[in-house]
């Protein structure tokens, strides 16, 4: 291994070429070690490429795992054209080309013995071991024990992927064991944790734990320790407001807070079910609301996540206080006979829903959601309408944006109108000025990672307060991002009571709920179970950082109420996704798949009816 380090160090510091998913070229130029000559062999730039590299395929990841979990919008209605051989393309070139090399070069400049870099090679190792259990996940055998010796393995074959599943997992321990006797690192050099050791290796037995609970070793799950059990240990990538030389906001910032108005399409089922039911306001609203009172029974964390620009979706129902008398609610423009199509913004509101989502809760959510959040439905793939400057755009959580301080129900006065909406559009540098955050793994994750393990054991006390703790600590840290947005009306905030009535509330109903229930005839639950439950608020508190929303829908077959595809036949959802054509076309050795219906090793083909 020795004679390898030797050749990668020589290989890499004469000419490092460096491949990149988009994401990671976003942040490349906060500080690019790419051309490095020989006298420039410098370990903090290798790390420091890493963890850039790292950051850009956990974006990846999470972007491509949420959509699954319609946690974002899916924008294609075919399963197989959406995640072919280009998905992980850039994920596979900066693992490959970038990470494993640099970390080879860090070990080689580490054999010195004057030199101690321990700590950049626990980093390093860290950050490979997980991407490594990531791959497999996503593709199931890949090239390992030949990887990254491209002298004697110019095409190198595949692994099993179980072997090198075990192989990242034996990594992790050896990354530990250079964090146990490291003399520490610059502030500035670690990107993540400011060189603190002690939050490594938490993070290392949270990775440790996550393998576990991947591969069904609940028992392991439930008695692990020395995880990332708070805020102050949240594993997560921080971003700036520096605009240009280099741009430093978060990506989803720069796309949604234009001069344009905003580009990325929310998803309408994670908004639909972070507010209450048309029903459940239709009927308590009159008797009960005043001008600005916040909706009893919706999500606190709804107007951190969403700021909507508009206070009604064309074809759908908003609310309305007539002439400001407390109590005179009506559904608008429902009550007045009257109707919000608009075909030139949204054609989907002059059509009626799709045959197979009719008499199901889709059928409310297909084309639009209530209240003026205005996302896509899964699968929707239209073109872009002129509706930049109307569709939800992204909040204060996590990137940084705008808190939403759109009333629920705004006053309608009989001779002037709507009169109290106190904000319009987006605009370049509202808000939070796109300070936000990738989520990779945060303490609330921990909590749902061990309530479902408890869960599948039969802990139905221990899985409630775990979820308790899970929703606790996801709104106590998406509420301090609402001091990023200096224009928050504190009116609208969600306060301390409002929280811990919420929290009960969903575990009032996850105590009551059976551990599991049947299907009706459209294949939606006959009621909520426990588990759906749980992968609801899962995957509400997963918003931004979902990398392990894809595993979660495939080993447990939950959420069954997350929504079906807009297309009727979307082709068979996917248990992994196509090898990278740049791969293949490169090597003989891996043989391309026809279908996305190969099981990774520890899946057991669970279905979920809304796949």
């Amino acid at each position: 291994m020795k004679k390898l380090y030797k050749f990668l160090l020589i290989s890499v510091l004469s000419s490092i070429t460096l491949f990149y998913s988009c994401d990671t070229l976003e942040m490349e130029q906060l500080a690019s070690p790419n051309a490095l000559s020989t006298d420039q062999a410098d370990p903090d730039l290798l790390l420091n490429s890493i963890q850039l590299s790292y950051k850009g395929t956990q974006r990846s990841f999470a972007n491509t795992s949420a959509d699954l979990g319609r946690i974002n919008h899916m924008g294609g209605r075919n399963y197989l054209n959406n995640y072919g051989d280009g998905t992980l393309n850039g994920v596979w070139n900066s693992f490959y080309s970038n990470n494993l090399p640099n970390m080879q070069a860090i070990a080689a400049l580490n054999e010195n013995p004057e030199k101690d870099y321990s700590f950049h090679l626990g980093m390093a190792k860290t950050m490979q071991a997980h991407t490594l259990m990531q791959l497999v996940d996503f593709l199931g055998d890949i090239p390992w024990s030949q990887a990254g010796n491209p002298t004697e393995f110019p095409k190198p074959t595949v692994d099993d992927d179980e072997s090198v599943y075990n192989s990242a997992i034996a990594m992790l321990a050896e990354a530990k064991a250079h964090f146990s006797t490291t003399p520490g690192i610059g502030t500035g050099t670690d990107l993540f944790y400011g060189g603190d050791a002690t939050k490594w290796i938490k993070l290392i037995n949270t990775l440790q734990m996550r393998a576990d609970l991947t591969t069904r070793n609940y028992a392991a799950v439930v008695s692990a320790t020395n995880v990332i059990e708070s805020a102050e240990d949240d594993f997560q990538f921080n971003y700036g407001t520096n605009v240009l030389s280099p741009d430093t906001r978060h990506p989803n910032y720069s796309a949604d807070y234009t001069d344009s108005g905003a580009n990325i399409y929310q998803s309408n089922w994670l908004m639909n079910t972070m507010i209450p039911t048309y029903d459940y306001m239709y009927n308590t609203l009159w008797n009960n609301y005043n001008i600005g009172d916040e909706l009893e029974g919706s999500d606190p964390r709804r107007r951190y996540y969403f700021y909507r620009q508009t206070y009604n979706t064309p074809g759908n129902q908003s609310f309305i206080l007539y002439n400001g008398a407390p109590g005179a609610v009506y559904s608008y423009p429902g009550d007045f006979g009257g109707d919000s199509s608009n075909g030139e913004t949204l054609s989907c509101s002059l059509q009626d829903a799709p045959l197979h989502l009719q008499f199901t809760p889709d059928q409310d959510i297909w084309c639009s959601t209530l209240l003026g959040y205005w996302g896509r439905a899964h699968g929707n793939d239209e073109g872009t309408p002129p509706d930049g400057f109307t569709r939800t755009a992204v909040g204060v959580y996590p990137s940084g944006g705008s808190f939403d301080n759109q009333y629920d129900v705004p006053v309608y006065m009989a001779n002037s109108g709507i009169s109290n909406l106190p904000h319009g559009a987006v605009g370049f540098g509202d808000g939070g000025g796109g300070a936000g955050i990738d989520p990779i793994y945060l303490s609330s994750y921990v909590s749902f990672m061990k309530a479902e393990a408890n869960l599948h054991m039969g802990n139905t006390s221990a899985a409630a307060a775990l979820l308790e703790d899970g929703m606790t600590k996801s709104i106590a840290k998406v509420q301090t991002f609402g001091s990023l947005d200096a224009s928050a009306n504190q009116d609208l905030i969600p306060s301390a009571t409002r929280v811990s009535n919420f929290i009960a509330a969903k575990v009032a109903e996850f105590n009551a709920a059976s551990t599991t229930t049947g299907l009706d005839a459209t294949g939606f639950p006959t009621s909520k179970d426990k588990m759906d439950i749980l992968g609801e608020q899962y995957f509400i508190a997963m918003y931004g950082g979902a990398g392990d929303a894809f595993n979660f829908v495939r080993r447990t077959g939950y959420p069954r109420t997350i929504s079906r595809s807009l297309d009727s036949n979307p082709g068979t959802f996917p248990r992994s996704v196509l090898y990278p054509s740049s791969e293949v076309s490169a090597n003989s050795n891996i043989l391309q798949r026809t279908d996305l219906n190969t099981l990774v090793f520890w899946d057991t083909g669970v279905l979920n009816p809304a796949n």
